[in-house]
């Protein structure tokens, strides 16, 4: 499937709701009434707002290559972690977004199953779009190899699917592409948060209590931010250098095992 020429969905459309319309059959047993959740749910994560801003930004996008650049990246995981052949969406970001703009280098990213949706701007650096999609990648083959159901995902499901999506980052790119919240915390910092908020809770389901989940994971209310993302991460880069082996290796072992790294240092 690879690159979706989402230029041209956009300039075939005459409103969000016509573009929004246009990306229901990606999404299995959808509806077409069903466009409006999808469009809340891409905005949510990062699309843009403005339908002018929309269009002005996708051309811009494609004359500055970020079309082929994706293409290329897109295939060269594909072939490295023997990925699923999936729909792979550039939209523009929501550029008013200071999140976005000072944490995200102007980009986001939303993985699923079977598909990615990148957010990008002709601001975002060009050296940062292939840290955004080996990382929405990362998670298409992760669950895409694992042999746990979505449904039955864990906490700790999910903060090693993000930290082996950014060690994927780190691995292909070095530290100095990884995501800033990778450095928000030091070991020490990050072992007490560990204990304190991230232990008692890996076995939480997701679908249980996705509130609860989703305030660890991005730190929000009285937890520090990116608590289970930055954990997540130094649990599995704390794996990896203690085990020599490749991270394309462990892309569809269970999460149990990147505990290993945790357990030994309280032995």
């Amino acid at each position: 499937m690879g690159l979706i020429n989402t230029q041209y969905l956009i300039h075939q459309s005459s409103s969000f709701q016509e573009l929004a319309a246009r990306f229901v059959p990606y999404f299995k047993g959808a509806e077409e009434k069903e466009w409006s959740s999808i469009l809340a749910h891409l905005q949510h994560h990062g699309m843009v707002r403005s339908w002018s801003s929309c269009k002005n930004m996708i051309d811009k996008l494609k004359e500055k290559g970020y079309f082929k650049l994706v293409m290329k990246e897109y295939q060269t995981l594909q072939k490295q972690w023997e990925g699923p052949d999936i729909p792979v969406f550039i939209l523009p970001v929501n550029e008013s977004s200071r999140e976005i703009r000072e944490q995200f280098y102007y980009q986001s990213g939303m993985a699923f199953d079977d598909k990615v949706f990148l957010f990008l701007s002709p601001n975002t650096p060009k050296e940062r779009i292939g840290t955004l999609l080996t990382h929405e990648y990362h998670h298409v083959c992760r669950l895409h190899f694992l042999s746990k159901e979505e449904k039955d995902f864990t906490f700790l499901d999910t903060i090693m699917m993000e930290g082996l999506a950014e060690y994927a980052v780190y691995h292909r790119y070095g530290e100095n592409y990884t995501a800033k919240w990778t450095t928000f915390y030091s070991e020490e910092q990050l072992q007490r948060m560990y204990k304190k908020w991230v232990s008692s809770h890996l076995d939480q389901r997701v679908q249980d209590d996705e509130r609860l989940i989703q305030n660890l994971l991005y730190g929000k209310g009285n937890y520090p931010k990116m608590l289970g993302y930055a954990t997540g991460f130094y649990i599995v880069k704390k794996y990896f250098n203690e085990h020599r082996i490749s991270e394309e290796s462990m892309i569809a072992e269970p999460a149990e095992t990147f505990l290993k790294a945790i357990e030994s240092q309280s032995e």
